[in-house]
């Protein structure tokens, strides 16, 4: 009784604190460099035993030593061992959405947990699963839980994916779902004692509820003139419309309800994310929002990760994009750190299986995570004490993880100042909300052009934009490309040809600008004439395309149809970088830049070293007399390199072999100094 007492009180506190509607909130302020993230045992027993089958670290739910395991990661010789290895960050099990009133048996456990943590230097982020209703224990608790549950096309209510007919998905437009998550996070970031929180699974399918179609047709009935829209002469009587897959959306009902849904949801995010600071001003919230670079997640998931940047101090990205080399595709997490990177949002970028982890064997791809991690942005990670054992953690496991935590704890060390700098981004990829909305066609073709810039070891960044916002193209932005991106407001065309016209190198290629915003057509493309006769812009019918074998939960683009050559072609024209590399196509890089230097960082995404020749070329405008070459996780320390001249200006040099990390570093030359060469 005295739980339900103090759980009620914190509910009226929660109520008080959300009706304020307090300023946004300060981003919690992580160094991620600093950060080696892992994994608590984020499941309580009974979703193993529901389970019965392999789950969260590999354990099968149904094994008989599923306590033991549990009593030893809650036990203080886990989280010695995770100080040991240098894991500083984590979250771990709170509320799996069985109903507090049943895991609240749970909690004194959960507390002393989140003690050892702290006695030990690490910082624990709860676990609150957002889109399961666990009803078989929920019922008990809330007797109208099915008023809670989404309903899907057919009328069903729908279910967790996979086998768990147990779990109701929740409709998040039901008044009791909110209030009741809120109270769940105040008792985590209160009673708990924890430093964040954690939403799992923050997809949500749309509901078709009779409650979630007045919601859509109170939206439509805002707009103005029906009839023009959408052909209706009354909006009363529309339904949620019914579509599957991706493809070119056109249909004007169905693009309002991806409108509608998608704000609801972005809504109800940052209303959670700013209870939780009003509870805990200090609160790391994160949120696993899938792969925020898979396709069609607005329609099918309702999430769009630039519009949530304001909800989450950290994006959990989960994608199967383990680095490596499959089937001729360079697979990486890069587009989806380099979004993050735009929207100014940390990202805890997770690339392995939840049910356990990468093998052993690869050991070369979890080295090669940690260092894609610390190169374009991401937040380290590595799970070595949630992979379950009968021996609760394998102590081959911990002696390989700890020589390779070891090998790249000095090499952040070493290489911080180059991995902290920020990125060096001259060409920009316009990302257009409404097109990768509504448009597969723009979707793959920005694929395929970020598949050119990075098997060409081109730098770049993304340039997020949305029809409703004003579009700022950044100083620094020395190109911008524009490819097949076809639904753009009057306003982003007037941004991009006032770029061009004032000097800025512009490449269009596709249909773009040739329908708004709603990817209605346009009688004439605006960009097109307004970038007639414009001499740094160059423009094209013709799309760069590369074969897509996966935009889903695995990306994988294969090797571009002509190489790229007509976008490298394009790029020449306009523009002369001040660095190039050429490396194998498995080779990725990111450059950086410090206020004296630039850092160029080479990653090896085969298993066989690089043998072949790498080569920097540079500008007069940096010193060839202070190049540097290193290749730490190799303990191979920083040392000179010689540099030789390639013409009249430029620069080049020959890089020794590497097995999985390379950086140059290559030294400005002070200023006054270029003129006088």
């Amino acid at each position: 009784m005295m739980r339900a007492a103090c759980f009620v009180s914190i509910v009226v506190i929660a109520a008080s604190a959300a009706a304020a509607e307090p300023p946004a909130p300060a981003k919690a302020d992580l160094d991620r460099l600093d950060c080696r993230w892992t994994f608590g045992n984020h499941e309580p027993l009974a979703m193993y035993r529901r389970a019965g089958s392999r789950a969260t670290g590999g354990m099968e739910g149904g094994a008989l030593w599923l306590e033991d395991w549990h009593r030893w990661f809650d036990s203080e010789a886990s989280t010695r061992l995770m100080e040991d290895l240098g894991l500083n960050i984590l979250h771990c099990r709170f509320y799996k959405g069985l109903g507090w009133q049943y895991e609240s048996r749970d909690f004194p456990n959960v507390q002393r947990f989140v003690e050892n943590c702290h006695k030990h230097g690490i910082r624990v982020l709860a676990y609150v699963q957002f889109s399961t209703l666990y009803y078989e224990t929920m019922l008990a608790e809330i007797p109208d839980l099915a008023d809670w549950a989404a309903i899907d096309e057919n009328g069903r209510k729908r279910t967790y994916h996979g086998p768990a007919y147990y779990r109701w998905r929740p409709c998040i437009n039901a008044p009791g779902f909110e209030p009741y998550l809120k109270k769940v996070v105040a008792i985590a970031l209160g009673e708990g004692g924890f430093d964040g929180i954690m939403f799992d699974n923050c997809d949500a399918p749309p509901c078709h509820c009779p409650r979630c179609a007045a919601l859509f047709r109170k939206h439509l009935a805002e707009i103005p003139d029906p009839e023009n829209r959408f052909g209706l002469p009354t909006v009363a009587h529309v339904l949620p419309p019914v579509r599957t897959g991706f493809g070119e959306i056109q249909d004007p009902v169905y693009q309002e309800w991806i409108r509608f849904h998608s704000a609801r949801l972005g809504d109800l995010y940052r209303r959670l994310y700013r209870h939780a600071k009003a509870c805990k001003p200090s609160a790391i919230v994160s949120g696993n929002i899938q792969n925020i670079r898979r396709a069609n997640m607005a329609a099918r998931s309702g999430l769009i990760a630039t519009d949530l940047a304001d909800c989450f101090d950290v994006f959990v990205s989960q994608s199967g994009n383990a680095p490596g080399v499959v089937d001729g595709c360079v697979v990486n997490r890069v587009r989806e750190l380099k979004l993050a990177g735009a929207a100014k949002t940390s990202i805890l970028a997770l690339c392995d299986s939840d049910a356990g982890g990468a093998a052993e064997d690869k050991t070369k791809g979890e080295a090669l995570a940690l260092v894609e991690d610390a190169v374009f942005g991401g937040i380290p990670t590595d799970r070595t004490v949630l992979k379950a054992d009968r021996e609760m953690v394998s102590p081959e496991r911990v002696a390989l993880h700890r020589s390779l935590l070891e090998r790249f704890n000095a090499t952040v060390r070493s290489g911080r100042k180059g991995l902290a700098a920020e990125s060096y981004q001259p060409v920009r990829l316009l990302y257009p909300r409404e097109s990768l909305m509504f448009s597969e066609q723009s979707h793959r073709a920005l694929l395929s052009a970020e598949e050119i810039l990075l098997r060409n070891h081109v730098p770049y960044g993304l340039l997020p934009t949305e029809a409703a916002a004003p579009l700022p193209i950044p100083g620094d932005c020395e190109v911008l490309l524009v490819c097949d991106q076809r639904c753009l407001a009057g306003s982003q065309i007037e941004a991009l040809v006032r770029f061009a016209r004032g000097g800025g190198r512009l490449i269009v290629t596709g249909q773009s600008g040739w329908y708004d915003e709603s990817y209605r057509q346009r009688r004439e493309n605006p960009l097109a004439k307004g970038l007639a006769g414009c001499r740094t812009a160059r423009r094209r019918g013709q799309v760069d395309q590369a074969p897509i074998k996966g935009s889903g939960w695995t990306i994988q683009v294969a090797p571009p149809t002509d190489g790229g050559r007509r976008l490298l072609e394009d790029l020449a024209a306009l523009w002369s970088p001040p660095i190039r590399i050429e490396a194998p196509a498995t080779v990725l890089a990111e450059v950086k830049r410090s206020q004296d230097q630039f850092h160029v960082h080479l990653v090896n995404y085969a298993r066989e070293p690089v043998k072949s020749a790498v080569r920097v070329e540079f500008s007069r405008q940096l010193d060839p007399g202070r190049s540097t070459f290193a290749a730490p996780m190799e303990t191979r320390p920083e040392a000179a390199i010689a540099a030789k001249a390639a013409g009249p200006d430029r620069y080049t040099i020959d890089l020794p072999p590497f097995a999985d990390y390379a950086v140059v570093t290559l030294a400005k030359k002070p200023e006054g100094s270029v003129s006088q060469d």
